[in-house]
């Protein structure tokens, strides 16, 4: 393929502390192309670096071995030495006399389906013939010195295409973003049939975008979104972020999949998929992803607080961002108005996974093993424990913390406990302090569940604990028990109340 020059793009040197990034792409085509721009400060080397691994999915994708050349040159056009002592990284030789480094790679897409090279599609790059998205993190390398200055990035889009990404554009239509951690984290979609419907709430500007689906289809996922958007602001207490973008492709590579960011999503799904009320496959993923703006992006371990790109990262601590947040976007669709109080307790017991389906490991190992996983078997024990067994797991713990505190104590304040102590001070929980904080909101029973079913094989029944908020496990349905007692009745009222108690 012709390589498209991107000369034109930078009109005039930049010197100053910004990171300037180019992309340039054909649709159905079989490259990506980009260009960077770093002024020298003095430097002899410039370590570049292709990031090793996706925050939200954890495990090491090497995304440095789908480049298939990088090449690096001064401002003057001088062919600066470039060695390459692993697939992901880069070091620039010979910098001594040069004012700027322009790095130039092409990289061949990632993803044709669901799980393409061990990755999922969300976390990385795909170019079709009517659409193409980018997980920055997949495709746009960085120097970890230079991290933290902001950049811009500029898009030669293909005729007629249009761009859909949270980050905002300059006055020459560059997007920006304050530093190198809030780039990688913003997903970019790409199609000339962009569908946008915008919306506010609590002030705060939300936007939709659309590949595949009708103007009418998106203005009613856009209707969906706001009341899930409404009911999270409520459940914990206001909303984290300046600005939020959702970006749904409905493509037919799609296996149905979604990846938190900061202040967006990216979700990939059929074309075919409902959006109906009745369709809580669509409505659970959105909800998932949203919830996930306090659980993993804020609400988390201090090694994701500041992440190390260029190495892999271990952590038990996956329970919380994935099972709390599945445990949660249920609460989501009940105050979002998907669910019913008798639906969401039913979702729980309707398709019981049987124990022997079950793989034999602690919680927190499955968590730890996810930076390594090794295939699609992998991928599936991942998703069985954290998806499917998960919220089970977080609902008999939550029955469990009101049980020790008379009703009054749960899930929702072990969140507010972090957010305040964590959150609020800007930075993330210690590897092994979760056992202490659920102790002191539940005491030593909520130290033996974290033992038994978390940093344990065991697998709790939360069946047996649903008499705490007045119901029963008949057969397969949930029903009230005869007679529920005022304590009972007072912890079902805080259970599914939506404000809780900050």
């Amino acid at each position: 393929m012709k390589r498209v020059t991107l000369a034109l793009l930078f009109l005039a040197p930049v010197f100053a502390a910004q990171v300037d990034y180019s992309l340039a792409f054909e649709p159905g085509g079989d490259e990506w192309q980009v260009e960077v721009r770093y002024a020298v400060r003095g430097e002899a080397t410039l370590d570049f670096w292709i990031p090793l691994w996706t925050p939200g999915a954890y495990h090491v994708a090497e995304y440095g071995r789908f480049v298939t050349e990088l090449t690096a040159t001064d401002e003057t056009g001088k062919t600066l030495v470039v060695e390459r002592p692993e697939p992901s990284h880069f070091v620039v030789q010979g910098l001594a006399q040069a004012k700027e480094v322009r790095l130039a790679y092409t990289a061949e897409p990632i993803s044709s389906g669901l799980f393409s090279h061990d990755i999922i599609d969300v976390e990385s790059n795909r170019i079709a013939e009517g659409y193409a998205y980018v997980n920055p993190v997949s495709l746009f390398g960085f120097v970890p010195a230079r991290a933290k200055e902001p950049v811009r990035l500029a898009v030669a889009l293909p005729q007629g295409w249009k761009a859909a990404t949270v980050l905002e554009p300059d006055a020459e239509g560059r997007f920006q973003a304050e530093s190198y951690l809030r780039f990688e984290d913003s997903p970019l979609l790409f199609s000339p049939a962009l569908e946008n419907v915008t919306f506010e709430v609590e002030g705060k500007p939300h936007t939709v975008s659309v590949h595949g689906r009708s103007a009418k289809d998106v203005q009613d996922i856009a209707a969906g979104c706001r009341r899930i958007v409404e009911a999270g602001a409520q459940l914990l207490g206001g909303l984290p972020y300046r600005r939020y973008h959702f970006l749904y492709g409905f493509v037919p590579e799609a296996g149905g999949s979604g990846l938190e960011h900061t202040e967006s999503t990216l979700i990939l799904v059929s074309p075919e998929t409902p959006i109906d009320e009745s369709s809580h496959s669509f409505w659970g993923i959105t909800a998932h992803e949203f919830f996930h703006l306090w659980c993993a992006e804020r609400i988390h371990v201090q090694g994701i607080h500041e992440p190390d790109l260029t190495k892999a990262f271990e952590t038990g601590t996956i329970w919380v961002n994935e099972g709390i947040t599945e445990y949660f976007c249920r609460h989501l669709l009940l105050h979002a108005g998907f669910h019913d109080e008798e639906s969401l307790l039913a979702s729980y017991f309707e398709n019981p996974i049987p124990a022997a389906a079950v793989p034999k490991a602690k919680w927190t190992d499955v968590s730890r093993a996810a930076a390594s996983w090794g295939g699609m078997n992998d991928l599936m024990t991942f998703a069985l424990r954290m998806y499917m067994v998960g919220p089970r797991t977080i609902l008999a713990l939550d029955l469990e913390l009101r049980r020790a505190t008379g009703g009054e104590q749960g899930i929702r304040d072990f969140l507010h406990l972090l957010l305040a102590e964590y959150v609020a001070k800007d930075k993330g929980f210690g590897e092994d302090e979760l056992d202490e904080i659920l102790e002191r909101l539940g005491g030593k029973a909520a130290r033996d569940f974290y033992t038994r079913y978390i940093d344990g094989e065991e697998i709790p029944d939360p069946a047996a604990s649903l008499d705490v908020i007045g119901y029963r496990l008949a057969g397969r349905k949930v029903v009230e028990v005869d007679a529920p007692s005022e304590a009972q009745l007072r912890a079902r009222a805080d259970f599914f109340s939506i404000t809780g108690k900050p």
